[in-house]
């Protein structure tokens, strides 16, 4: 299984870039499916992910597992990560979190700016035009699996079963996850030097 590197100061700021353009209000469910909708893109369009989260698959589609866990206070308060992630956003308020204040947006890129532009755009379309699009993402978004009736509340996903639902070749995928790989053991070095 593909692990990512995460990387606090880009998933607060990626968080931050797409909760901005709702007016620094928006819900939990819009905000990780605008930000898997992304790294999505980004995985299988240039092979790295944005934040270096992990995906899991939850009984109302994907999520970003460290992200949610941040936005759900579940993470120690004395960690970094949650640290962090507290200066920037408020603790979660209902089904909402608001920013409240603003971080780096220079750790985004601008591919990954646009990445996150399209990701706000195809989510924010979907819930105009439906309304619930929990099981509309399913359908869009295939590499999901449902949890239900394994006795867990979320299943691991792996880049290959993501990069599976856009890549067609099989010789490509493994190429693709190698590349990762690689990048997210040389990110892993560095950060325990």
């Amino acid at each position: 299984m593909t692990r990512f590197v995460f990387d606090i100061d880009k998933a607060v700021a990626a968080a931050a870039y797409v909760t901005r353009k709702q007016g620094r209000q928006i819900s939990i469910f819009e905000l990780l499916k605008m930000m898997y909708a992304a790294e999505r893109e980004a995985l299988t369009t240039w092979h790295r992910p944005i934040t270096g989260d992990n995906f899991c698959s939850m009984r109302k589609g994907i999520v970003l597992r460290r992200t949610y866990n941040l936005i759900k206070g579940e993470v120690m308060a004395t960690n970094s990560d949650m640290v962090k992630w507290s200066q920037y956003f408020s603790p979660r308020e209902g089904n909402t979190i608001r920013l409240i204040a603003e971080p780096d947006y220079d750790f985004l890129s601008d591919r990954e700016r646009e990445a996150l532009d399209r990701g706000f755009d195809l989510i924010t379309t979907l819930i105009e035009k439906h309304g619930l699009i929990a099981d509309i993402l399913h359908e869009q978004w295939p590499e999901w699996k449902n949890p239900d009736g394994t006795g867990k509340g979320s299943l691991p996903l792996d880049a290959e079963d993501v990069l599976g639902q856009m890549v067609e070749d099989e010789d490509e995928i493994e190429r693709i996850t190698s590349e990762i790989q690689a990048v997210q053991s040389a990110k892993a070095a560095l950060q325990t030097d």
